[in-house]
């Protein structure tokens, strides 16, 4: 192939939730997007990098420890509005394991969090108490699509991850509307 290659459509992310005896790690973020709010460890996919190697790369950068057998749980997409950003994707998983020793971050500080914190904290992520409840359950793994004015939330809706296409004239769900 000859010429310039395409950009992707979406940036490409990860996130990793590490959760162990009903609690969570997340990173109080000193950089932006979400400076000065919890998330969780994760970050930017490499050029042809796979989504397990990107997060057990990112989640090890940023905290020290090694996930082991991290589950694919969600897909978040999010796309702003009025074209201020590009779309993203963050491929987000879930794992109950990991190796080696938490490392204080570049990043921002670690913190073990109780996961019934997480869901009525206004420091952590704003999106998180939306998507990491249906995550934890034993359901197959969904996709989060969200739409934001700048940053804020505006709508969002749950689908499954394999869903076969609606059949004609049956319409879409559903986006929930946030106030």
């Amino acid at each position: 192939m000859t010429g310039a290659m395409a950009a992707h459509v979406f940036e490409l992310y990860t996130l990793g939730f590490l959760v162990r005896d009903g609690r969570v790690l997340l990173l109080e973020r000193r950089k932006p997007p979400n400076a000065g709010r919890w998330n969780a460890p994760g970050g930017k996919l490499e050029a042809g990098e796979d989504p397990v190697a990107g997060i057990v790369r990112e989640f090890a950068e940023e905290t020290g420890l090694r996930l082991i057998d991290p589950r694919l749980r969600c897909i978040l997409q999010f796309h702003e509005l009025h074209g201020a950003w590009r779309p993203q994707m963050i491929f987000t998983f879930l794992a109950e394991k990991a190796e080696g020793t938490l490392t204080p971050s570049t990043e921002g500080r670690l913190a073990w969090w109780p996961l019934e914190q997480v869901g009525r904290d206004e420091r952590v992520v704003s999106n998180i108490p939306l998507f990491l409840p249906p995550m934890l359950e034993s359901r197959p793994p969904f996709v989060f699509i969200a739409a934001y004015e700048g940053e804020t939330l505006r709508e969002y809706r749950i689908a499954p991850l394999l869903e076969a296409s609606p059949a004609p004239g049956s319409g879409r769900r559903p986006a929930h509307h946030l106030p």
